[in-house]
């Protein structure tokens, strides 16, 4: 629980805490922003005293989504200002959030001739309470409300982060007693978080307290234990959210040591925090780039996803939520677990060009490849003793279990920067899905990228790698380094990049899976080499997987059984078609010819999932299509996914192996929109029936009566008869 120190009790009485009719800078605006926003809420009072100071805005995303995230953006002003909402970093720190997704929130609070503290941070929680309560009206995610803000408002952001459950601090504006004022994440913009600490640990103060002063409403000389009052870094405790920080090396108004000083204390008490010190940076200038947004908006989401959660999906891709890519299927204790790394939206560059960026890893499992749970976040480059924490090169990773252990191996740039020499660690624990420790060096013996674990009947475990061509070795008993010398094993392969090996054995054989740039500039192939032995020698087989249809310049993959069935699990840029360093995992059937070579995998929509008639089936995972088109349902969000356009009579699709049991449906509903009207013929297995959709320029849930008699496995059909339309999903109930 946290502890509010007892010089707080004095500071109460001293200072005014009545709101004031005027004060700050009244209403000083900046020039009108393009905000990319669908709707805005503006001017709400969110204290009901009808004071500006109370009034907030909302902005919701141009992707249409149910419910948004929350982001409450807090404006700087020295907390002079009681009426800057309309200047809170519109087009840079909210138009990034907006972008990726989130509602953004710009409250006014109280300014420093107003009231004097703890009014300021009394409002923020207000705000927090406020959009809680308010949710559903402003299609809010209430399970998600963060905090950021720049310097003043990087201080109320970040102290709302670390006082949660300070009950002096707690108010009662606004009233919504019943919610929580806790937030579940904060970004501090060059905020002062330490007021005691402004001339940067050394022994004589020089800083101007100026702004401290007025909001305190005491001198700070002679009263600097009572300021602590005021300081993020004086409720840190281990209770408390993620915070991610910037700052500007050239800071000339808050000075850079607030940044690694607060990021001290927050890692110290084992908070996931990151900073970002911008070089150049000032007090603003020079500090929104496309790196520090990024940044940004990735480490929110990562916090969102840290704790996983269950979906269902049961076509491609197989991940809809977020990025994944280079995927390491295996099955433990009768549950197929799925290990991929994690792409996320480039905030580096190599050279002057966007490249892969991944931070982290999640776990995955399923029992039916359709009804999937996310485990969460298992390691994370900035745990990695040996790793360059900032690297985003946690690339592909694999799983194995030895004697009741689990040990996952993957690659990172080590601490002294990348170079050549990438490594590959390991962490262990007691169940598939973590939590893992990482060990503190890497795996002796190898060096390179893309580990692939394999254990042989025997138990022997081998590891693959890809570093200077392929390569492997055999574990030791302490599964941290490799018995004498690794082997060169694709010396005899035609020639061309390779990379992401993967090995599995089946009916005797080991097969080396690898992808292969067989054409000079072109894109990855999938291909492989059968052995009689893990090590080799390998005889090159050839390729069972073309180059990416969608010009995806990766491929990386992994072959699995479960439940007497044969998958490949793979990649294509799916759900970011113009940038394809963002994957998405993908799975289909896989096939062997009598003298187990393996029979050429293609790509489908329609992937392996199992589907109920009752389930919402999106048929633009198709499993055939003539004429039809498949576009994104929203060009801003394309994890929305797609629909199925139809234009021209005779344009049909097919969606295979669905599920209708024993009972035959009473009613068909499907989700479509038609400008001005259409006809369709809707064929279940041998059953047809004819269906007229109205004219509507927005998406409509229409429900049709049916007689159909169908039961059973079957296929769905729908063909175009007149008119034009787009399909998001069809169900039978």
């Amino acid at each position: 629980m946290k502890k509010i120190l007892t010089f707080f009790a004095c500071l109460a009485g001293i200072c005014s805490l009545q709101a004031q009719p005027a004060g700050g800078f009244g209403g000083f605006q900046m020039p009108k922003i393009d905000v990319h926003c669908s709707e805005k809420f503006a001017d709400i009072d969110y204290a009901g005293d009808g004071q500006v100071y109370h009034q907030l805005d909302v902005y919701l995303p141009r992707m249409q989504k149910d419910v948004y995230p929350v982001v409450i953006h807090i404006y700087g002003s020295a907390w002079y200002s009681n009426n800057s909402k309309g200047m809170a970093d519109l087009g840079t720190i909210v138009n990034a959030l907006l972008d990726a997704g989130y509602a953004v929130v710009t409250p006014n609070h109280r300014s420093s001739a107003d009231a004097k503290f703890p009014a300021q941070i009394e409002d923020i929680k207000g705000v927090i309470r406020w959009v809680r309560a308010n949710a559903p009206m402003y299609r809010l995610d209430s399970s998600f409300v963060a905090t950021s803000g720049f310097s003043s408002g990087g201080h109320l952001a970040s102290l709302a982060a670390t006082s949660g459950g300070v009950k002096e601090l707690e108010g009662t504006v606004g009233g919504n007693l019943g919610y929580s004022s806790r937030v579940n994440a904060a970004c501090d913009w060059s905020g002062p978080v330490d007021l005691n600490y402004m001339s940067c640990g050394g022994d004589v103060d020089t800083w101007n307290h100026a702004p401290e002063e007025a909001v305190m409403g005491f001198p700070f000389k002679g009263n600097e234990e009572r300021f602590k009052a005021l300081d993020a870094t004086t409720y840190v405790d281990p209770s408390d959210p993620p915070v991610v920080i910037f700052h500007g090396t050239a800071d000339n108004v808050v000075p850079p040591c607030q940044a690694p000083h607060f990021y001290e204390l927050l890692d110290q008490a084992g908070i996931r925090t990151e900073l970002y010190m911008v070089d150049g940076g000032g007090h603003g200038f020079n500090m929104y780039t496309e790196y520090t947004l990024r940044s940004m908006t990735n480490f929110l989401d990562k916090v969102r996803f840290e704790k996983g959660g269950s979906f269902v999906t049961g076509t491609n891709p197989v991940i809809t939520g977020q990025f994944s890519a280079d995927p390491s299927a295996h099955v433990f204790g009768g549950r197929l677990y799925l290990y991929p790394s994690h792409d996320i939206p480039t905030v580096k560059y190599q050279g002057d060009q966007p490249w892969f960026c991944m931070s982290d890893y999640h776990v995955f499992s399923t029992d039916d490849m359709t009804h999937w749970t996310d485990h969460g976040n298992i390691v994370d480059q900035k745990d990695v003793p040996w790793g360059n924490p900032t690297a985003n090169s946690m690339w592909a990773p694999d799983c194995v279990e030895k004697d009741g252990k689990y040990y996952f191996y993957f690659p990172n740039a080590p601490a002294r920067g990348r170079g050549f020499g990438f490594g590959i660690g390991v962490a262990v624990s007691d169940t598939p899905y973590g939590p893992f420790t990482i060990q503190e060096n890497t795996v002796q013996g190898t060096g390179g990228i893309d580990p692939c674990a394999f254990k042989d009947d025997d138990g022997t475990v081998y590891l693959i790698w890809s570093g200077m061509g392929l390569r492997g070795g055999k574990l030791a008993a302490n599964m941290t380094e490799i018995e004498g010398q690794g082997v060169r094993l694709d010396e005899t392969f035609p020639k061309g990049q390779t990379e992401g090996p993967f090995l599995f054995k089946r009916n005797g054989k080991y097969y080396l899976t690898y992808p292969w740039v067989r054409l000079e500039g072109g894109t990855e192939t999938l291909c492989y080499a059968m052995s009689d032995h893990p090590l080799g020698p390998y005889e090159w087989k050839g390729v069972f997987m073309e180059e990416s249809p969608v010009g995806c310049w990766t491929n990386h993959h992994s072959f699995v059984e479960f439940k007497g069935e044969w998958y490949l699990f793979y990649h294509h840029n799916d759900f970011s078609p113009d940038f394809d360093k963002n994957r998405s995992v993908r799975v289909d059937k896989v096939s062997f010819r009598e003298d187990g070579t393996i029979i050429p995998v293609q790509p489908t929509w329609r992937g392996v999932g199992y589907l109920k008639a009752s389930d919402e089936l999106h048929i633009d995972r198709y499993s055939e299509c003539v004429g039809a088109k498949i576009d994104y349902l929203d060009e801003y969000n394309y994890f929305a996914g797609w629909k199925t356009r139809f234009t021209q009579p005779y344009d049909r699709v097919r969606f295979n192996d669905v599920d209708f049991g024993t009972k035959a449906p009473s009613k068909i509903v499907f989700r479509a929109r038609s400008e001005k009207g259409a006809a369709i013929r809707l064929t279940v297995g041998q059953e047809g029936k004819g269906i007229e959709v109205p004219a509507c320029q927005d998406w409509l849930v229409l429900e049709v009566p049916t007689r159909m008699k169908v039961t059973g496995m079957q296929d769905i059909s729908v063909e175009l008869v007149s008119g034009s339309l787009e399909v998001d999903w069809i169900s039978f109930r």
